[in-house]
């Protein structure tokens, strides 16, 4: 055995160790390289955006091209797409993370919608992805700074959009985070917004039942397939991987009242079942699934090809669970923060789609019906008794 065989023997040995090491700290390896090394106390955010200005906007439709008053307005707000150790909240025109928005969040999200009116998805001084993994200060104080952006966002929104118009509430991850606050915000003291919302998608944020027992008291989550005015809401997880759906049941902050952000812990989550559109519903079969799709990289709008009855879907304690698909790439990836990242498909784009087209319609022929109807009456009004006097006789 010769001196160069031992010395090569241990150090094969200990890449070996180290490389085995590495993949089972991956998680803690990924998150410290994204830890961004200014603490927030000190930290100055990049400028805020003025949403009068299109480049602002990764969409905003040709007024000159609406397709009519009785078409959608919808306000999607897109997911993480920024990572960074330089920034706390991310610059609208880090190239990167808008490269991201506009070829994998925007046409796998947003995508589904996209029939049935104009799209208003802004950019934002989203939260990078490592605040989301921190319940310290600066996780909370750099969400709160992204939401700001998107609150202004809809208020130029709201101007843009004519006032009798169907609005369709739209978020995934991050954007399910603030769209959540949104409908706090706006909607519960605004009946006339209130009466236009189709419908509010949060999709892949914890929303908490009990929410809607306060904060959300004026809206309902939505308990059927063409509820409208109303709330859907899930997180999906394919069966292995159980400690995100632990995270995601005890850890991921969301909105209370005061605008604050606190964890879900023990509360029960609102699990609105894709296939079914029921909250709660257990095992829903594969054969009700209409399509998964991946429209990355294509022009927005275009119909990508569907996979059908590739999953089924499980509301297990507030989380859809599905069976790890057969098809490759509808595989969620789970290895070195991969699965933190925007997915490069939507498992449920086509019952999306197709819900939402069902509940536009189902809220048309609402207010349709409503406009009909006669206005309320004024409350009564107690009148007093006034003495009866007669009138004297004339001659």
């Amino acid at each position: 055995m010769t001196f160069r065989w031992i010395v090569s023997s241990v150090c094969l040995a200990f890449a070996v160790v180290v490389g085995l090491a590495a993949f089972a700290l991956q998680e803690n390896l990924v998150l410290f390289f994204l830890n961004p090394k200014t603490p927030y106390e000190t930290y100055a955010p990049p400028p805020a955006p003025d949403y009068a200005l299109a480049d602002n906007w990764a969409m905003l439709p040709d007024n000159s091209e609406r397709e009519g008053a009785e078409q959608a307005a919808v306000f999607y707000i897109h997911s993480t797409t920024y990572a960074s150790r330089e920034e706390w909240n991310a610059p609208v025109d880090d190239p990167d993370a808008g490269e991201l928005t506009l070829k994998t969040a925007l046409p796998n999200e947003a995508g589904p919608f996209a029939g049935l009116g104009d799209i208003y998805a802004p950019y934002y001084r989203q939260a990078t992805l490592y605040a989301f993994f921190t319940f310290k200060h600066q996780g909370r104080a750099s969400r709160k700074l992204a939401y700001e952006d998107v609150a202004r966002a809809f208020e130029n929104f709201l101007t843009r959009v004519e006032p009798e118009r169907p609005v369709f509430i739209v978020g995934y991850g991050q954007g399910g985070l603030h769209a959540q606050r949104l409908l706090m915000d706006y909607f519960q003291d605004d009946e006339a917004l209130r009466r236009r919302l189709a419908a509010a998608y949060l999709i892949d944020q914890a929303t908490p039942l009990d929410l809607f027992n306060y904060a959300l008291a004026n809206t309902s989550a939505c308990e059927g397939s063409e509820d409208v005015r109303c709330v859907i809401s899930w997180t999906a997880y394919s069966t292995r991987l159980e400690k995100e759906m632990w995270r995601t049941r005890n850890r991921e902050l969301g909105w209370d009242s005061n605008g604050d952000l606190q964890a879900p812990e023990d509360r029960e989550l609102l699990c609105t079942n894709p296939l079914s559109w029921r909250p709660g519903d257990g095992e829903v079969s594969r054969d009700r699934h209409l399509g998964a799709a991946s429209a990355t990289g294509m022009p927005f709008g275009e119909q990508p090809v569907l996979v059908e009855k590739a999953v089924s879907a499980t509301c297990r304690d507030g989380i859809v669970v599905v069976p790890m698909p057969s098809t490759g790439w509808l595989k969620h990836p789970r290895w070195f923060g991969r699965q933190w990242a925007p997915l490069n498909f939507n498992l449920f784009y086509e019952d999306i789609r197709q819900n939402a087209t069902a509940r536009l319609a189902a809220l048309q022929a609402i207010r349709a019906e409503e406009a009909t109807m006669a206005p309320p009456m004024m409350a009564p009004v107690d009148l007093e008794v006034s003495p009866i006097n007669k009138v004297p006789d004339v001659e």
